[in-house]
């Protein structure tokens, strides 16, 4: 029978673990956040529990790898494609180390500290290597922006003309009617160039004839 004391300790740093990732995740606002994160984690190290519970007939190396496929099919639902860009692959991925994180703290002993140790490694990759990515590799960087303009419509045109003079690419555009009067919502996805930031995007369409309110991330 599994102690008390050593099964709180051990979900407790399942959430902790687990919520780490999933709080990066949230703030970069992704479709698997912190509690995704906290329950998956949280979930892997009850199976892993329960495995190592059902006594010496038990074989605890297939639930690790049951919860290993079961991810997959998890992961799958943070992965969308927009024509030819596809994104959640990275939110997959931090799903699916973090049941393999789980998985450790529910073995416990000296799998805590892989567990630990995991745990840091993933949150580096997640900020650091990002910033490498696009200061080394020049990648494009996805970006939303959002104005509210009146007559949003007639002014598509100026817009997109400022957003190509930053090298900004748009991906896609939703145009909705908010509020009274003539006010529209311009919703568009683009890619920014890596010489190019949001500060500099906002700054270009701040100064628009009829802007309302703008946000850029």
């Amino acid at each position: 029978m599994l102690e008390l004391l050593p099964v709180v300790i051990k979900l407790i740093l399942a959430v902790i673990f687990g919520g780490v990732v999933g709080w990066q995740r949230e703030a970069r606002d992704r479709p698997a956040g912190l509690r995704t994160h906290v329950l998956v984690c949280v979930g892997a190290a009850v199976y892993t529990l329960a495995s190592v519970s059902f006594g010496k007939g038990a074989d605890p190396a297939r639930v690790a790898a049951q919860v290993a496929t079961g991810m997959g099919f998890l992961g799958a639902g943070t992965i969308i494609r927009h024509g030819n860009v596809v994104r959640g692959l990275t939110t997959a991925a931090s799903l699916w180390a973090v049941a393999a994180i789980g998985l450790c703290v529910g073995i416990g002993g000296r799998a805590l500290w892989v567990a630990g140790l995991a745990t840091v490694i993933v949150l580096l990759s997640l900020t650091l290597l990002r910033n490498v990515e696009q200061h080394l590799l020049h990648r494009a960087r996805p970006a939303r922006i959002t104005l509210h303009l009146t007559g949003g419509a007639n002014r598509m045109q100026q817009v997109q003309e400022r957003l190509a003079a930053q090298g900004v690419k748009v991906e896609s555009v939703e145009l909705a009617a908010v509020g009274p009067g003539e006010v529209q919502q311009i919703r568009l996805r683009a890619e920014l160039p890596s010489r190019c930031d949001l500060p500099a995007v906002a700054s270009s369409l701040a100064n628009m004839e009829g802007l309302v309110s703008l946000r850029c991330e």
